[in-house]
């Protein structure tokens, strides 16, 4: 075909996390990454009430992302189709940190062929790129990466990473631990992560607007 567009988001999270006497023992993960999968059933729901795309879509849920992106390397070492029909892959990990209308901060931005496609949908939705590439930090840490491995160009695009200091203290109080839970997401950012993978989607599954994988394919 013409190629595909992967909207990916992990679904494991740790279980236990803490020992008794904690009174909370279980890590929910609501954040980290309920939250991403939340997005991504909520994209698969508004494409398919919409028109037609030309390019296939597929939704992956990955597990054991927490011990190291396995899910992820596992799906990229057995596609159940050619990874090379990949035209653009988006992760979406840990969303619902802000309110609504921050900026949009791409995760692997300057690694993959995918900006200048991510660019003109943002200009369309009058959202503006974080700036800098400080979010590159997390590349490492979220499944696209594992994909970015096999030359796909996988990138996470998300206003949760735009806002450091209310990521910093995320990181410092509740993530990866008992208190990651519904109560504290924002959906605010959550709806907006929606509508930018959204708009995404729509752009990449165009032939016409992103010609991609054989562009792509003859470079290599």
């Amino acid at each position: 075909g013409s190629g595909a567009v992967v909207l990916m988001a992990h679904w494991d999270h740790f279980g236990k996390c803490a020992q008794p006497p904690a009174e909370k023992q279980i890590c929910p993960g609501a954040v980290d990454n309920a939250s991403g999968l939340s997005v991504i059933t909520e994209v698969a729901r508004q494409l398919s009430s919409g028109k037609p795309l030309e390019r296939d879509v597929y939704f992956v849920a990955t597990t054991g992302e927490e011990l190291g992106l396995l899910g992820a390397m596992a799906f990229a070492e057995n596609p159940p189709f050619p990874l090379g029909s990949i035209v653009a892959a988006f992760n979406v990990d840990s969303t619902g940190l802000v309110p609504a209308g921050l900026p949009v901060s791409v995760i692997g931005q300057g690694m993959t062929e995918l900006d200048a496609g991510i660019a003109k949908v943002l200009k369309a939705m009058k959202r503006k790129l974080a700036p800098g590439d400080s979010a590159n930090a997390f590349a490492r840490r979220q499944d696209s990466w594992a994909l970015m491995q096999h030359d796909v160009p996988a990138v996470m695009v998300s206003t949760s990473y735009s806002d450091p200091a209310r990521l910093q203290a995320f990181m410092d109080t509740i993530y990866h631990r008992p208190y990651d839970e519904a109560a504290r997401v924002i959906y605010g950012g959550m709806v907006d992560d929606v509508l930018i993978q959204t708009e995404l989607v729509r752009f990449f599954a165009d032939t016409k607007l992103w010609p991609g994988a054989g562009a792509a394919a003859g470079a290599k």
